[in-house]
């Protein structure tokens, strides 16, 4: 996690250096002539250089045009990902399984993160992916394949704004507000051109997350919500069951100090004073963070539960058997947190 929170870093506070890094990247698509912002490591997306790319992928003339037509109505992303599932029917066929909420999505998207696929094939797979983990509650996996993605996808595709803005999301998410501010506003000066509704969002987030780094509470919940986190992958460690001892000892004080406020403060009038409910303070505020389908996580965390056993043991099987091992630990706590979801 260290690795990729610098990884991050060097975008977000060393931008200029991030550009360079990309500029190295072998076969990237020619920087267009406008002159380009050297704080920003992103070109602007380049509909000739995808097309070409897609034409390698065997796309022909009239699918082009399509492409190029509905790019107009829901936007070169879209678009572009509607073209490719005909064009990779395994990546075509394992979204079919995400959009239906099947558990195998997961499973047969990362079957396809091997050396020999196509580098568009790749940036998509490790975009919805990204997604799935992140619907999942696993925003350290997330962040891995977002940072994959950066490392060698960039400048390739339309979804280099959204995966920012995913990283942000999981960024925070992991949690580290600090950094997820400077993503989300990072990602509203690279990307003026972002949908609305993500821009939208990125500037409610980031301004809840300032909010949040100012309360004492906020940043109590954060650090609980990751050491139930460390307990789900079964890491019981002594610095884990430290910081236990030491978010409980912080809540007892914290409670004591609301309760002395209240005492003080009795007889105010309803609303004036702070909640009798430490709990009410604590939550997160409400947020639009994810976008899309909002029941999806619940969708297949269901559908994992009510599949057959013999069939939730041939998915793990396949995961100790059909995947490199950098994935393999990732899917075993995906599919280990969708169980203790449907229990929940």
């Amino acid at each position: 996690m260290r690795a990729t929170l610098l990884f991050l870093a060097t975008f977000v506070l060393a931008p200029a250096g991030a550009a360079e890094l990309l500029a190295q990247k072998p076969a990237q698509p020619p920087a267009p002539a406008a002159k380009q912002d050297p704080t920003v490591p992103f070109r602007p997306f380049d509909p000739a250089a995808f097309a070409a790319a897609m034409q390698k992928l065997g796309a022909n003339p009239e699918q082009l045009a399509a492409m190029a037509k509905a790019a107009a109505d829901v936007g070169p992303a879209r678009a572009g990902e509607a073209l490719l599932r005909t064009l990779a029917p395994a990546y075509g066929k394992a979204m079919e399984l995400a959009d239906g909420g099947d558990p195998r999505a997961a499973l047969e998207l990362t079957k396809l993160l091997t050396p020999d696929t196509d580098v568009l094939v790749a940036a998509h797979v490790r975009y919805q992916l990204a997604r799935l983990l992140l619907d999942a509650d696993e925003p350290n996996q997330a962040i891995d394949l977002l940072e994959g993605y950066l490392k060698t996808c960039s400048n390739r595709t339309a979804l280099d704004g959204e995966v920012v803005f995913f990283y942000a999301q999981a960024v925070a998410e992991v949690p580290n507000p600090e950094l997820a501010v400077q993503l989300y506003r990072s990602f509203l000066k690279w990307f003026p051109e972002a949908s609305e509704r993500f821009r939208a969002v990125a500037t409610q987030r980031a301004a809840e997350l300032d909010r949040q780094l100012d309360s004492s509470l906020h940043g109590l919940a954060d650090g609980m919500k990751k050491v139930g986190r460390d307990l789900r992958h079964q890491e019981t460690g002594k610095p884990t069951q430290e910081k236990q001892k030491e978010f409980l000892t912080q809540l007892d004080e914290l409670i004591e100090m609301f309760e002395q406020m209240e005492r003080q403060s009795s007889g105010a009038a309803s609303g004036n004073g702070p909640s009798s409910n430490p709990a009410d303070q604590s939550s997160l505020p409400e947020g639009e963070a994810r976008i899309g389908n909002l029941e999806n996580v619940k969708k297949v965390a269901d559908r994992w539960g009510d599949m057959k056993q013999k069939d939730r043991e041939k998915i793990e099987s396949e995961v100790q058997t059909n995947l490199p091992p950098q994935y393999r630990k990732m899917l075993e706590e995906y599919y280990k947190r969708l169980g203790t979801s449907k229990k929940q």
